[in-house]
């Protein structure tokens, strides 16, 4: 017992130390070592007992990496711990295919089956978590290395997912060299020629972004309304009536062509005579456009979306998004009508849109993402392929309170302006809102508005975290968008990385088994099966005496 339990500690470890490298507590340097332990010890297991390993290491990760989620028992009671949970199990089932997967056929071949099989199959893994059962990628490794931005600029070429890649290959190559003298000193110089070509690439591909070539300028209000107050019909004009005024004192000291809102600041329908006064005297007051979320419902079917909607500077309505990719539990409930319990512990009721939509704003194009949006990689791409030079994304994360959800969204979306090349501003209702532009640099809103209305600076020191659950406005310059080398690498080559995994592995499963230690090492030759020829008793007792001569023989009979 006391073995096995052993056997596990560094799964455990590796969990841990894995969750430590997303926010809130960032140690994104820790992501090139975390997993090494669990890689290591995989190595000496059987199939079996790895796939146990990887299981307990993504369930532990993902416990401590969605903690957010429990935040919801406020909402549903002890249910959202169940939910939690379940899903934890699911998200750690995939560990343990791809763990069963790589040390079988690193068993057969540990040449073939090695660091770079293992780094594409868990790129695969990572690929198949953010698109099967409507997808639900938020762990990809490469969501920690915001924090470093030369590492992150990697995106730009092949995605999120060469950023997980690079970090596979480097945590196996160090686990394969503790676990074998046989190509250690290969393998470790391997990994720290990996970490240095990833920074270095990384700065040459951090350029300085244009601001002069297609100038725009944005006020971004993080109006930080409670959940409560939304649900409750009292607050739901007040709402945009604060939010204008905020915004009204906002321009007022800055000339700002877009003015932008969080996500549901109108809770029900905005094409309601009291919400669009509020929005057209706004645009018409400031002379800007203004995009919020919103609640739109279509009478005549009984659909109600989660919507976007754009005015103009002269107080109309240039058109409205309607959410397409919709949160699973938190907008919609798939098998409702035959597992109606099910409405009780979660929230459904929303459509879904049907396509994505560009709107213009003076010069220039913008693509919205609602949301839960910004985790779909595919979607910012298909925007910036139909012609947007900018993204918006509105985000309400007040369901979960002041939890690390906020820090991980923006993570994500800093990932999506890398990707894409294109600047991002990022608006929430509870934090954390700015402006990135399209290498990932990030400027925060750091302005409060005073009772008569002047705006209070709160310094350079002012840092993203601070702005979590606070109610603060900014006004940003949107750079123009920036150059990708490799247009298609974000799409494509992730699956060209994932496709090469499993040439690794299909090759290593037709080898015949190799006379290769799990160690790496040669294994021992059998031992002969013949019984060992026994002694005799003599033989044993007695020294063996030395042969004499046919002369000292005959002396002695004389």
């Amino acid at each position: 017992m006391k073995k096995s339990l052993v056997n596990y500690l560094p799964a455990i470890l590796s969990g841990i130390l894995l969750s430590w490298a997303f926010p809130r507590f960032h140690f994104h340097w820790l992501t090139w070592i975390a997993l090494a332990p669990l890689f290591l010890s995989a190595t000496r297991a059987a199939p079996a007992a790895a796939a146990i390993q990887f299981y307990l290491c993504g369930h532990i990760f993902y416990t401590l990496l969605l903690q957010w989620l429990i935040a919801n028992i406020f909402w549903a009671g002890g249910w959202a711990i169940i939910g939690q949970q379940m899903l934890c199990v699911v998200l750690a089932i995939y560990w343990a295919v791809l763990g069963y997967i790589w040390r079988w056929a690193h068993n057969r071949s540990s040449v073939y089956a090695g660091a770079l099989c293992l780094a594409g199959l868990w790129t695969g893994m990572e690929l198949l978590q953010a698109r099967m059962f409507t997808g639900f990628g938020w762990g990809a490794l490469g969501y920690t290395q915001g924090g470093n931005l030369p590492v992150a600029q990697l995106a730009s070429v092949g995605g999120v997912s060469f950023v997980s890649f690079a970090i596979i290959l480097v945590n196996a190559l160090f686990a394969l060299a503790a676990a074998s003298h046989v190509l250690r000193l290969k393998r470790v110089g391997g990994a720290v020629l990996i970490l240095l070509s990833a920074h270095g690439a990384g700065y040459v591909l951090l350029g300085a972004a244009d601001y002069e070539s297609a100038p725009l300028t944005t006020g971004v209000v993080q109006t930080n309304f409670s959940q409560e107050m939304k649900w409750d019909p009292a607050y739901e004009t007040d709402m945009p009536r604060h939010a204008a005024q905020l915004s009204r004192a906002l321009a007022a000291h800055n000339k700002v062509d877009l003015i932008t809102w969080p996500e549901a600041l109108f809770v029900r329908h905005y094409g309601k005579p009291e919400f669009m006064e509020i929005l057209a005297n706004l645009a018409l007051d400031t002379g800007a456009h203004i995009f919020s979320g919103a609640v739109r419902d279509e009478y005549a079917t009984g659909d109600s979306f989660n919507s976007s909607v754009l005015i103009s500077p002269e107080g109309a309505e240039l058109g409205y998004y309607d959410k397409v990719r919709l949160a699973l539990f938190g907008e919609y409930i798939p098998f409702e009508d035959y597992l109606p319990f099910i409405g009780k512990i979660a929230f459904g009721g929303v459509s879904a849109g049907n396509e994505q939509k560009l709107f213009p704003v003076n010069n220039r194009t913008l693509g919205p993402l609602i949301c839960f949006e910004v985790l779909f990689a595919p979607m910012a791409e298909k925007l910036r392929a139909m012609g947007a030079d900018m993204l918006v994304v509105v985000t309400n994360l007040a369901w979960f309170g002041g939890s690390n959800a906020i820090p991980q969204e923006l993570e994500i979306a800093r990932m999506r302006a890398i990707e894409t090349r294109l600047p991002l501003i990022h608006s929430a209702n509870t934090g954390i809102s700015g402006v990135f532009d399209p290498f990932g640099r990030f400027k925060v809103v750091r302005h409060t508005v005073a009772a008569r209305g002047n705006l209070v600076d709160w310094g350079e020191d002012f840092q993203p975290h601070h702005a979590i659950m606070r109610r603060f406005v900014g006004a940003f310059p949107v750079s123009a968008p920036g150059t990708r080398y490799i247009p298609f690498g974000p799409v494509l080559l992730p699956w060209i990385i994932a496709g090469l995994g499993l040439l690794f592995l299909a090759i290593a499963a037709i080898q015949p088994m190799l006379p290769v230690s799990e160690e790496g090492g040669v294994r021992p030759k059998a031992r002969s099966k013949a019984k060992p020829k026994t002694k005799t008793p003599d033989s044993t007792k007695q020294p063996r005496k030395k042969k004499r001569s046919q002369k000292e023989a005959t002396g002695d009979a004389e």
